[in-house]
């Protein structure tokens, strides 16, 4: 008998195929045709893991014993994963108002403590140095402006 999880996989098959198709054929601009990175470029990469890993599940035996699943939802940590995701939402409200840094730094902080880290030194060491590096990335390497720090500290918004 088939279970769920090959169905959920030979429609997650059906949809990369279709979304990498689409994401062929999809027409590009003159300019962004001699383009290194190209905006189809990460949905035809998307879409060949996808491919690659409905595929893997579709053709793997089934080794699991299907009782697990049955009780596998009541040992999730449903508390984290609420705060997680109200911490990500909160994150996009405060993303201008509070600057990129500041925001990312906040979020980083607060989701490692939900995640589990006990050393707060550690949780805003990573926070600043992920989020001031982030922002050197996309600010300067990329050249897609991001306001820093808020207006209080001498962004702008």
């Amino acid at each position: 008998m088939a279970r769920i999880d090959r169905y959920i996989a030979l429609a997650l098959l059906a949809f990369s195929v279709g979304y990498g198709y689409l994401a062929w054929v999809h027409p590009l601009l003159p300019f962004e045709a001699r383009m290194p990175f190209k905006p189809n470029t990460m949905p035809l990469g998307l879409a060949a893991l996808g491919i690659l890993f409905s595929s893997l599940l579709l053709l793997m035996p089934n080794s699991d014993d299907p009782s697990k699943d049955v009780d596998g939802w009541r040992g999730f940590a449903w508390k984290e994963t609420a705060l997680l995701i109200s911490f990500a939402i909160a994150y996009a409200i405060v993303l201008r108002p509070f600057g990129f840094i500041v925001s990312t730094t906040l979020f980083i902080i607060l989701s490692s403590r939900v995640l589990g880290e006990t050393n707060i030194i550690r949780s805003i060491t990573t926070g600043i140095i992920t989020s001031g590096l982030i922002w050197y990335l996309v600010d300067e390497v990329l050249g897609i402006y991001l306001v820093a720090m808020p207006a209080i500290f001498g962004g702008s918004s």
